[in-house]
């Protein structure tokens, strides 16, 4: 009798299971080039296809990225419904997609991407129109202030083991379906890639207290750092870490970097 009410249970559990399945809409692919080295940068990317938001709704997108320098660096930028509504030619090669938005950077309403190459952070909008070059820097992070306006904080490594940083205004502002996305991930670490340190924001409260773990790819935790609420971010020294991709962990939030 036994048995037979677990076997029931199980399958009662797999027959509601199977009512709460995703759903497959649509399927993509991407002209990626699979090696060590470029998979590296598709981590820090977001990966060959990833989304994001605009007043309008969602896009999503595609890299083609071949390792061959010379070759044409392609996004393809698709609606809501996976219709293709945009390809952008990159003038470099992307190394990181840093922030896709539609709003901030200026309020014309195209689309407009701020990826890092080999030296420069580049702003390019829909129409592969160049707007911005940020010479010598490789990493960004938008912040929001107490008064709602936006800037862009960007770094690089000057060597022993200091970074530089330059603080930018905004003259825009996040769609509203972006300030949400924002919101809720705005846990985040920079730079990313690093190979010393790694700043990553503490959304503790003042006096909160918590544990930071690291994991490595196999999830093997490999730092443990007892935090207290009260400062913005945590600095944390990676050094001695190999090589790869780590996760983050903080009272149940997580994200993940790449030590190079």
């Amino acid at each position: 009798m036994r048995k037979i009410i677990l076997g029931l249970i199980a399958t009662v559990s797999i027959s509601t299971l199977s009512f709460g399945q995703a759903t497959l809409e649509h399927s993509y692919s991407s002209n990626w080039t699979n090696n060590q080295n470029n998979w590296g940068a598709l981590e820090a990317a977001g990966g060959p296809l990833s989304a994001f938001n605009v007043e309008s709704g969602i896009c999503y997108y595609t890299l083609d990225i071949p390792w061959d320098n010379t070759a044409i660096n392609i996004m393809r930028i698709y609606n809501e419904q996976h219709v293709l509504i945009k390809t952008v030619n990159f003038p470099t090669r992307p190394n990181r997609i840093n922030f896709i938005t539609d709003k901030l950077f200026n309020q014309d309403n195209l689309i407009e991407i701020l990826y890092t190459d080999n030296y420069n952070l580049c702003l390019i909008n829909e129409n592969s129109v160049v707007v911005q070059i940020i010479q010598n820097k490789g990493f960004a992070r938008v912040i929001k202030t107490p008064s709602d306006k936006y800037k862009l904080v960007v770094s690089t490594n000057g060597g022993d083991n200091k970074l530089l940083y330059d603080v930018y205004s905004l003259s825009g502002t996040l769609s509203v379906p972006q300030q949400d996305v924002y919101l809720k991930t705005s846990f985040v670490g920079y730079p990313n890639p690093t190979d010393s340190n790694i700043n990553i924001t503490n959304k503790l409260t003042d006096g909160e207290k918590g544990v930071l773990e690291i994991f490595d790819a196999n999830g093997k935790k490999v730092i443990a750092k007892n935090i207290t609420g009260g400062s913005k971010e945590i600095s944390l020294d990676v050094s001695e870490l190999s090589n790869g991709v780590y996760i983050y962990k903080l009272n149940g939030q997580t994200n993940r970097f790449i030590k190079k």
